[in-house]
């Protein structure tokens, strides 16, 4: 899970790069609006009935051919749609040239829906490896075609080649060896009691994916362009390495909680082990980000980017602290209560907007700070849900996540007193404190742990379907 989360972060952001210099700017602007309009229509069909096929206990053939089909027929309708918005969408940006590009990736929408609902299948099954190959072989093949198709003069259609190769990659690998096959069916009843968790959680989705877009929309009405530039930066640089962490560990997370949902004992101690490893992962990214800020941004942005690196700092450290209860969405997924993540995904929307409408903010560290508040807002909360669901105390999770405490606030010590000792220019110092970071919070995270490696690393025994 690592290396498709690693792999999609990384070869994701140079696609875009990549493609949009070859290009041009212009172009590279059709091509973005034509893959928004695609992308927008293809979250929801993609991830309607996905977590519900990996929590439902006692999954049935009927229930799973179901799914799929529902899902599929729900591309389709996108498909529908997209078309009959293509040319409004080409008219509104004033682009005829955009027409035949969203029409090309309209029939892409089934297929990705396919792949999203067997992905979940998969998931339950813990075919990692299969799930990985999605992101090694698609988006290395994606960015191969879209360079291509720019380098003969194609313009935007090497941006939608490349997205049309990598769902296609996807949908092929899943067709062929997910051992599911193209076998419609399609029972109301089943897919009733898939809904009950379904539902709730893709409308939470779709908030979290629309929140930022949002944020970003009122902070344009409230501050200048310069902050609204300057923040999005900062808030790119710090997701861009956390949604590795937080990918991955829920990749992990819900099969494990939703094999033993059954057994509060059990799930206790998968949630704990869950929990360990996000806080080993997540933590010591956050606050090397929030240590390593000033430095990153003037290696990758230059001087002129300085305010960047406070507003990343803020982020950084206030991350550092979401690691601290574990992954309580899957948790919430896995016991089938997906409206309590409905309900925090609202609250993550509403916090933030209330915050730039109250404050006003005029720097990016302000902005940063109501971006930031939904943690101390939500964090406490979901936290007591969680530990009573698994009927466990806080000072038992503080237990479980101690390694990677004391594993951070050494490596923060560390790095700070390295960064006072040494005047490095930049990227050499971005580097050394970096390597040397690593070095110790990798030696006091093994010494906290025992001499061992994380349980939730453990290969899990999944009872026969």
């Amino acid at each position: 899970m690592l290396v498709e989360t690693a792999t999609s972060a990384v070869i994701s952001f140079f696609s875009l790069m990549l493609i949009a210099r070859a290009i041009g700017p212009d172009a590279a602007g059709i091509g973005a609006v034509a893959i928004a309009a695609f992308l927008f229509l293809d979250l929801a069909g993609a991830a309607l009935f996905t977590d519900a096929l990996v929590q439902r206990p006692g999954l049935t053939p009927l229930e799973a051919r179901s799914a799929v089909t529902a899902q599929v027929l729900a591309g389709l309708a996108g498909a529908g749609v997209l078309v009959l918005l293509a040319p409004l969408i080409a008219a509104r940006v004033e682009a005829p040239e955009l027409l035949p590009l969203i029409l090309a990736l309209a029939p892409l929408l089934p297929l990705s829906a396919f792949s999203g609902a067997v992905s979940g299948l998969v998931l339950r099954q813990t075919r990692y490896r299969l799930l990985a190959l999605r992101a090694v072989l698609g988006l290395p093949l994606g960015l191969a075609v879209g360079l291509a198709l720019a380098r003969v003069g194609l313009g935007p259609w090497a941006m939608v080649a490349h997205q049309t190769t990598a769902t296609l990659t996807t949908f092929l690998l899943l067709l062929f060896f997910a051992r599911q096959g193209l076998r419609p069916r399609l029972s109301l009843p089943a897919l009733a009691g898939l809904w009950r968790v379904a539902g709730p959680q893709v409308l939470s989705v779709v908030v979290q994916a629309g929140r930022y877009r949002l944020f970003l929309i009122a902070l344009g009405v409230v501050a200048t362009e310069a902050v609204v530039a300057v923040s999005n930066v900062a808030f790119r640089l710090v997701e861009s390495v956390l949604v590795v962490v937080w990918s991955t560990a829920s990749r992990l997370a819900l099969p494990r909680f939703s094999a033993v949902q059954q057994d509060r004992t059990a799930l206790a101690d998968a949630y704990g082990d869950v929990a360990e490893l996000q806080a080993l992962l997540g933590m010591p990214i956050a606050a090397g980000v929030a240590l390593t800020a000033p430095d990153l941004v003037h290696a990758l942005l230059g001087p002129v980017w300085a305010s960047a690196a406070e507003a990343a700092r803020v982020v950084g450290w206030v991350a550092v602290g979401s690691f601290a209860w574990g992954d309580t969405g899957s948790l919430f997924v896995a016991l089938g209560k997906t409206r309590r993540n409905l309900v925090v995904a609202l609250i993550a929307l509403v916090v933030p907007l209330a915050g730039l409408l109250l404050l006003r903010p005029e720097t990016p560290a302000g902005v940063a700070w109501c971006w930031a508040a939904t943690t101390f807002v939500t964090g406490p909360v979901v936290t007591v849900l969680a530990l009573r669901e698994i009927r466990r105390s806080p000072l038992w999770l503080l237990r479980r996540i101690a390694p990677a405490l004391a594993a951070t606030g050494t490596m923060t010590v560390a790095v700070l007193l390295l960064r006072a000792e040494l005047m490095l220019p930049p990227l050499v110092g971005l580097t050394t404190a970096a390597v040397a970071g690593a070095m110790v919070f990798a030696l006091v995270a093994w010494l906290g742990l025992g001499r061992r490696m994380p349980r939730a690393l453990r290969p899990l025994a999944l009872p026969a379907e």
